[in-house]
């Protein structure tokens, strides 16, 4: 689904008193006393963009917000962050803090979420193996956690369709969110939904980059095609809220069974509501 970037509107974050250690708030504010206070600064900021508050373009000094919410630099700054990890901010030393495109409700967005980065709809998932693996095998994921050596949480799948393969999947995560889940679940469901289930944290941003490659001897046995024939690569990185890899995708496809249809629609209906229909087809093998 399109992502409401914005929100709907909700009460303003009341100011602590100055005496207040930083991400106290008051005991009567109508806020959610359980969310640290620089998400609920976030989530007020988020509110005035929505609403066109900052219309000329940029937010106030970092100073200015201390003042208004009576909290330290460092939490303004956290709230300011999770801002730009959502794309609604820009910040540059000199500049100031700036709205994006996106800020300004001027963008283009992903009809449905799961067009671009859902599960891909396939009759059958195959898992082929689950366990930790030595992160020297898979560089790029690596570089993606900031792992130099160690081990990954590992699955392994391919998936077809009409009986037939079409993507070798490549599955990662870091060993300690997946403690709490067993290899009959990892079958079941796809790793992402266990990873935020069994440690209380989501997915806030996707990011998917697509490549072609060569099929090595392995991928072109598993997809059964000849050994360097070209195969659509995706790699699909999910992030949590502070910015931080939680689950991290590798995908070989084979181009001749495969096929995404996308629809765009612009965030400024979305924050409006005005929106026409729903989510098109997700993204399926032809």
């Amino acid at each position: 689904m399109a992502r409401r970037v914005h929100g709907s509107p909700s009460p303003s974050v009341p100011a602590t008193t100055a005496e207040e250690p930083p991400g106290a708030c008051d005991p009567e504010a109508p806020v959610n006393r359980r969310a640290p206070m620089h998400r609920q600064i976030a989530d007020e900021l988020r509110r005035r963009i929505g609403s066109g508050q900052y219309s000329d373009g940029g937010l106030p000094p970092e100073l200015v917000l201390m003042r208004e919410f009576a909290v330290s630099r460092h939490t303004i700054r956290s709230a300011l962050q999770s801002l730009v990890n959502d794309g609604l901010i820009s910040r540059r030393a000199g500049q100031g803090t700036q709205l994006t495109n996106r800020g300004k409700g001027g963008c283009w967005l992903i009809g449905s979420l799961n067009e671009l980065l859902g599960d891909f709809s396939a009759d059958q998932y195959l898992t082929i193996s689950v366990g930790l693996e030595p992160v020297r095998r898979f560089a790029s994921a690596a570089a993606l956690f900031q792992l130099g050596s160690g081990k990954f949480f590992h699955v392994l799948r391919l998936m077809t369709i009409q009986g037939l393969p079409y993507a070798v999947v490549n599955v990662f995560t870091l060993p300690e969110y997946a403690t709490r889940i067993t290899p009959s679940e990892v079958g079941n469901k796809p790793l992402l939904h266990l990873v935020e289930e069994r440690n209380g944290i989501r997915a806030t941003r996707a990011r998917q980059m697509a490549s072609a490659a060569l099929a090595d001897e392995r991928t072109a046995q598993q997809l059964g095609i000849p050994v360097g024939s070209a195969v659509l690569v995706l790699h699909r990185t999910y992030f949590d809220g502070e910015g931080h890899v939680i689950v991290h995708n590798e995908m070989l496809i084979r181009p001749d069974r495969y096929q995404q249809i996308i629809d765009f629609v612009h965030e400024a209906n979305i924050l409006t509501g005005s929106a026409n229909g729903g989510a098109a087809e997700p993204a399926r093998s032809a």
